[in-house]
């Protein structure tokens, strides 16, 4: 067995011990919930990513249910990306997180902010993209990718589909972006 399922399973069952009485009773009839679940991978003593969701549904044997998902995204140690979303699925056996209805992505290493419908991350391949209308706001320039963007987990080098971008009035402001 593998070893990001087997801490899938451990957290999922650490998350639903942990819990407050509260937060599990068998009288609600949501006995494959969760409430503050959090998901991780890690490699060579380092978290590569994150997920916390406030609630998730386990019910499916394909994929959890996410609601209010954030998926901390990391580098070196150090926090370099966040994704969030009102609700989101994890699929088990593709490796793949949707996080959808008013998505965002905020990167602390690039001080850029991303919003769009939906965003997908490729756990595998450590990639973060969007099928859908993309705002990309760095500073007071703002690029919109009508097709959707890819890019890696830290955001270094964004692909924009079908990009249109709207500068500031005054050149100054777009080097201030870039500081």
């Amino acid at each position: 067995m593998n070893k990001w399922l087997v801490t899938l399973i451990a957290c999922v069952c650490v998350a639903a011990c942990n819990g407050e009485k509260e937060n599990f009773s068998p009288d609600e009839g949501d006995m494959q919930r969760a409430r503050q679940v959090s998901l991780f991978e890690s490699k060579d003593s380092q978290n590569k990513w994150i997920l916390h969701a406030d609630e998730v549904d386990f019910e499916d044997m394909q994929h959890a249910v996410l609601f209010h998902p954030r998926l901390l995204l990391r580098e070196n140690g150090q926090d370099s990306a966040q994704v969030t979303g009102e609700q989101g699925i994890l699929d088990y056996s593709k490796k793949l997180v949707t996080i959808e209805r008013n998505a965002r992505v905020e990167s602390f290493l690039q001080d850029a902010v991303l919003t769009t419908d939906r965003f997908f991350y490729d756990i595998d391949k450590d990639r973060v993209w969007s099928d859908k209308k993309t705002l990309v706001t760095r500073g007071n320039t703002k690029v919109t990718a009508k097709a959707g963007i890819e890019t890696d987990s830290k955001l270094r080098k964004i692909e924009f589909k079908k990009q249109s971008t709207e500068l500031p009035l005054n050149p100054d402001e777009l080097r201030e972006g870039v500081k």
